[in-house]
Parts: structure tokens; sequence; C-alpha cells
């Protein structure tokens, strides 16, 4: 069964490496909106040209791509995109679906290329959305850009009981039982469903107040997880989009705050690291709780395989031991340190901040 892509487990791919510290994995992101066979044709033939002295090294990357091809046209027709990561040589295959528009990309490296997919998975974040008035409930969870699971609850309270010879205050109390009872009902079923989902960020929308009303019955852990109730249209055709809006806008709120925190702990000389250099000697050590990268950093340096030092730069030889190294993209060879050190990473858009930090930033765990 095929993997989608807020499954991957990135921490073990990080672990995977050639080594023989060869450019033997083969990174694909594919776009299947686009001519990707002819992307891929054109990548494959400018790689095997930079190849051409090492026998081996070509032909696996013709047999990965035949791999590679065999599982995307599998896959076109059923959604928008796919990751491959595939080294034969290495007998090494993952692929994984795309709902989310990406850009393509082909890359040859000594292990998978994960930035991107880190990228993605920062914004591929799962919330759960409920939108309801005083009888009836919709409850969503939303992955990426669409709807993976959806439940409609209703419940007659205004006809239930007919008012009949009773006095208007009895008949009140005995409708607003009614309600009480069917926002429990909601609340209990919403609870399981985005507890059994992992959603982490809830918005609640609807017309009238039943949907602050509905917020008090939730139990607390639930309760913490919402971000926003908002006046909605029950049948508003655009509410799953509107909600999507305002976790991103969220999201990017939370990220400012974490900049400014980041910005205080430097002050204060706490347990804050910034700057490529330091960042690279922190995170290699698993001192890094959460790092902070801008969107779209690249910068070229070197790593040997044999001792995982990375620097920028240039070198063709480690300094250190002597082993030939690879050629790097640094802020990728940070994120995989991450991952295997179970830091938390979040990507800001060109925080200026940030930038002049170096682009990139990090708590620490201990100094």
């Amino acid at each position: 069964m095929i993997t989608e892509i807020k499954d991957i487990d990135v921490k073990l791919l990080s672990e995977v490496y050639d080594r023989e510290n060869r450019d033997a994995f083969i990174s694909l992101y594919i776009n299947f909106d686009s001519n990707y066979k002819d992307f891929i044709r054109k990548r494959l033939d400018a790689c095997k040209l930079v190849l051409r002295n090492d026998k081996d090294l070509v032909e696996n990357l013709e047999k990965s791509i035949e791999k590679a091809y065999r599982f995307l046209k599998t896959r076109e027709n059923n959604q928008k995109g796919a990751i491959v990561f595939v080294s034969d040589i290495n007998s090494f295959f993952r692929g994984y679906k795309v709902d989310l528009n990406i850009g393509n990309l082909f890359v040859v490296d000594t292990s998978p290329y994960l930035k991107p997919v880190v990228e993605l998975l920062d914004d591929y974040e799962d919330f759960g959305l409920v939108i309801l008035d005083n009888h009836r409930a919709k409850i969503y969870v939303v992955s990426g850009d669409r709807v993976k699971k959806s439940k409609k609850i209703s419940e007659d309270v205004l006809n239930r009981h007919k008012k009949g010879g009773w006095s208007q205050a009895r008949f009140q109390r005995i409708r607003k039982g009614e309600i009480k009872h069917f926002l429990k009902d909601v609340s209990s079923y919403v609870s399981k469903l985005f507890s059994e989902s992992n959603i982490s960020k809830i918005i609640i929308g609807g017309p009238g107040n039943a949907k602050s009303w509905f917020v008090e019955y939730l139990p607390k852990d639930v309760e913490n997880k919402v971000v926003d109730v908002v006046d909605m249209d029950f049948d508003g055709k655009d509410a799953v989009s509107d909600a999507e809006y305002l976790v991103m806008e969220r999201d990017e709120e939370e990220k400012l705050q974490e900049v400014d925190r980041l910005k205080g702990e430097i002050l204060r000389d706490g347990l804050a690291v910034y700057g490529l250099k330091d960042v690279i000697d922190a995170v290699r050590n698993g001192k890094v709780e959460l790092l902070l990268v801008n969107r779209g950093l690249r910068v070229k340096g070197w790593i040997c395989e044999k001792c995982q030092v990375v620097e920028p730069g240039f070198k063709e030889k480690c300094p250190y031991c002597g082993s030939m190294t690879s050629e790097v993209d640094v802020i990728e060879e940070i994120v995989e340190f991450a991952e295997r050190t179970d830091a938390k990473i979040e990507f800001l858009d060109d925080n200026n901040t940030l930038k002049e930090l170096g682009g990139i930033g990090g708590f620490l765990r201990f100094k």
C-alpha cells in the first residue's frame, strides 16, 4: 500500500546512506500535472554525463530510474504528485503519494535528499474543523488540501418536544437541555476522532452562539487545540478553504513568536544557537530542540561520511581523517542531523531577523 507523505519516517530515512560514499541514491520529487517524463529524461542524461567514468554508478542510475518509472506509471492518475527515493545498488526503494502541488526535483547524492520533504511536512499539518449550530454539526479532518474524513451529525432539537400547554420558560429549559445533550454528543465524537487523527489545531465555526457553548463541553486537552472560533455559514461552500487559511495564518504567527523568543534567548545568552558553524556543531551533538530555517536557504559545502564532519566551502579530502568528501547542501545535512536527534524543524518565509542571523538558528536542550 502506498504511503502518504505525512507518514514518512524521516528519521529512518535520515540514517540511510551509501557506505562507500558513492552518489548512489536518486531522490525524485514529481508533479504529475507537469511534463515530468521529459524533466526526468533531461536530468538523467545530465547525471549520466557527469558519472560517465564510473560504469557502476551509471548502471545504478539507469536501473534505479527504471524502478522509479514503474512506480510513477501506476500513480500518475491517482494523485497530484509523488516522491521516490531509490538506489538499485543498495537495494533501496521508497515511494510516497503527495496531495499537494510540488516542484519537480531530481537529485543524485550519497543519501536521500530530505529537505524538501521536511519543508512539505511543515506545511502538511492535519487540522480539524467543526461547523455547528443548535442541532446540526459537520466535522472534518483536513490533510494537506483535501478532506481526509468527514461526518455529519443532526438532532431534531427544535421539534422533539411540542410546546403544547407548557409555559414558555419550561419549554426553553427543555430545549436548552436538548441542545446541551446534543453538544455533549458532538464533543464526545470530536474528541475521539481528533485524538485518533493526531490533530494539533482545531477551528470551530458556525452561526449563532452554539459554537461558543460547544467549546465549553470539550475536554481540556482538546480545547487547548482550538486556535479560533469564527462566524461561519453552516452550508458555506468555502468553509474548509477558509479554515485552512486561518490555520496557516496561525502557524505563521506562532513561527514569528518563536523568532522573537530566539532573539530574547540570544540577548540573555540563554539556550539559543545561530549562524551556520555553531548550528552545525550543536545539531550534530544532539543539543538542538527546535530548529528555525529560512525556506529555500542553500549553502554549498562538503561532508565526510566517515567522520560525519560537515562544513561550507569545498575540500576534496577530509582534513580530519583523510577520507574523500562529497559535495552537499549544508542545510540538507543540518536537517538530516536534526531528524536523527528528534529536533523539531520549522521553516519560515524569508524572515529578515533570521536572515541577519545567518538564515538559521534554534533553541538548545542544553549548553
